[in-house]
């Protein structure tokens, strides 16, 4: 439970470091992190604020949302100097909506380094867009 504690710290620390690193609106916001994930043919950058466990993304370029119902992610954090942690998170609603797309968060988009370290997300994601034509 500890080794969980001290993950979700760092992992918490990297987030806020990186937040604060991006530049267009959403992005601005206090808790955002972009993910950038590849959604079939479609290649989609999301902002995420707030840290729930289904919080939807901003299609950053667009007023599209996508909504996840289900998830299997891995965050790894390497302090500078240190030893590699990481935790996989994986999730899903008991009630999957229509219409829903598995989009890939490739690591290689998602690693973000700092002098504190390098934070990375990847794994998949599935969910929906809203507007439903958007």
């Amino acid at each position: 439970m500890l080794r969980h504690g001290i993950i979700l710290a760092l992992v918490t620390a990297a987030v806020a470091v990186f937040a604060q690193t991006a530049s267009a609106d959403p992005t601005n916001a206090k808790n955002s992190t972009v993910v950038t994930a590849n959604c079939g043919a479609q290649h989609l950058r999301l902002s995420v604020n707030g840290n729930g466990e289904f919080t939807p993304g901003h299609v950053i370029g667009s007023t599209a949302m996508f909504v996840p119902t289900a998830f299997n992610v891995t965050f790894s954090f390497t302090p500078t100097g240190g030893t590699t942690e990481s935790e996989t998170d994986t999730s899903a609603k008991h009630n999957q909506a229509k219409g829903t797309v598995t989009c890939d968060i490739p690591a290689d988009l998602n690693t973000f380094t700092s002098p504190e370290g390098t934070f990375t997300i990847s794994g998949t994601v599935t969910g929906f867009f809203t507007p439903a034509n958007g």
